[in-house]
């Protein structure tokens, strides 16, 4: 695997910390919507924000 730059690395700092805000926002708003919808809405774009982080951290690992 190719040597990955400081600037590199805080990009995927950056885009981690993001992903990981973006999964409890949605989270936070599917527990409290009424609407079972957008509930249904804001869990899997939850589920596809988790799973897009995981695969970050694996392929970082």
């Amino acid at each position: 695997m190719p040597q990955i730059t400081s600037k590199e690395l805080m990009y995927l700092d950056d885009v981690l910390s993001l992903q990981e805000h973006m999964v409890k926002c949605l989270n936070d708003s599917a527990t409290r919507l009424k609407d079972q919808q957008l509930k249904a809405l804001c869990q899997n774009l939850a589920s596809r924000c988790q799973n897009s982080f995981n695969s970050i951290v694996k392929n970082l690992g």
